[in-house]
């Protein structure tokens, strides 16, 4: 008996990548969640090199401390 797909819309983050990880070639749990919002992420203005990035990343990792 084959086992209907969970309603990945419906799954928390930390549900749907565990579903993810345990079925890799799930094309549309993968778009489900590659297509979700981060709220804790941090972007970073496309032209800001690098290095840049990583002071930032830096400052931001001393700030939690």
């Amino acid at each position: 008996m084959i086992s209907p797909k969970p309603n990945f819309s419906q799954m928390s983050v930390q549900e749907l990548r565990r579903y993810v990880l345990a079925h890799r070639d799930d094309e549309e749990a993968w778009q489900e969640f590659t297509n979700r919002e981060r709220p804790n992420a941090i972007y970073f203005d496309k032209d800001m090199s690098l290095s840049e990035q990583e002071t930032k990343l830096q400052e931001l990792l001393q700030d939690e401390c």
